[in-house]
């Protein structure tokens, strides 16, 4: 049985809350990986061709791409055939996992590996599946014992539950038994998992009542015994989500008006970086009810101080 551990009344608020700075809104599309290569920094954004404020041809399929984000220039388009991307870098080489769609579906029984070199050529191949579950979002890291895969399910559990695989290499996968699921009581969803400092960190969405979204950040040594951290949720939706950060690109005037008077319910799905000293932040803002776009906030500190902030 898995143990959770959160606050009591001998807790102390030693350095209080992150402070946390929206930076506004800087894509249209869907779920969006900020990394640094070669000292620049870019973003993987999921392009859902379907979504009519766009303004995109909706006989393409949907894909990921890579943009500058400084410039705004897309490196490479690739990833067809899937959806909810997540992103990992290693020794130069980025890998971008991509759910592999079922006919009529968003989710799949299985994920796709896309590695590059330099942003522009990629090549492909299956990295896991799991014949009769749906999968969503992943999130991927290395630990001292190897790899470990986050995978987000609806098959057991609360949907969404998180569930885990280790691998030596990214070829040879094993999964974590089921009960290591994480949380199974509860709705969680768009994961984002990093091993940093003796830790496996977990940013996790959790719906809050009256259907309000925002994200939380745990942590683990074994997957049995998570903490919860101190200072959660991560992001609330205010105000500071309609701003329209210079790095915007793609925007349309109809997403514009949407993000001016439409109605704000989720911060969600994050994803981060180190940058410059700072962590930059990627974050999903709408509704949940088809109504999204991607925005950046900031951390002045690193990744791994930001994460470990959490539980000072």
């Amino acid at each position: 049985m898995q143990k959770e551990i959160t606050y009591d009344q001998t807790t102390l608020m030693k350095h209080g809350f992150p402070k946390i700075k929206k930076l506004g809104a800087v894509s249209p599309y869907g779920e969006s990986s900020p990394f640094v290569f070669n000292d620049r920094l870019y973003r993987l954004e999921l392009v859902d061709t379907h979504r009519p404020t766009n303004g995109l041809d909706p006989s393409l399929p949907i894909h990921a791409i890579i943009r500058d984000r400084e410039t705004g220039e897309i490196l490479s388009r690739f990833g067809e055939g899937c959806y909810y991307y997540s992103l990992y870098q290693e020794n130069g080489t980025v890998y971008v996992i991509g759910t592999k769609s079922l006919p009529g579906l968003l989710a799949g029984d299985g994920y796709r590996l896309f590695e590059s070199c330099d942003l522009l050529h990629w090549t492909s191949r299956d990295l896991l599946s799991r014949p009769g579950w749906r999968f969503y979002n992943s999130s991927l890291t290395r630990g001292p014992a190897g790899y470990v895969l986050c995978m987000e399910s609806d098959t057991i559990g609360v949907p969404f539950t998180c569930f885990f695989a280790t691998s030596p290499d990214m070829i040879h996968w094993t999964y974590m038994e089921d009960s290591k699921g994480y949380p199974l009581d509860r709705y969680c969803g768009g994961p984002w998992m990093r091993y940093s400092r003796g830790y496996y960190y977990l940013i996790i969405v959790t719906c809050l009542p009256g259907a309000r979204y925002t994200n939380y950040v745990c942590r683990t040594k074994d997957f049995e015994t998570w903490e919860l951290g101190f200072y959660n949720p991560l992001l609330m939706p205010d105000e500071d989500d309609r701003r329209i950060s210079p790095y915007m690109y793609d925007i349309s005037p109809e997403l514009l008006e949407q993000i001016r008077t439409g109605f704000i319910a989720s911060n969600s799905d994050v994803d981060l970086c180190d940058w410059k000293g700072k962590t930059l932040i990627s974050y999903n803002v709408g509704n949940q009810l088809g109504f999204y776009y991607m925005a950046e906030a900031e951390y002045d500190g690193t990744l791994d101080d930001f994460l470990e902030a959490f539980f000072a």
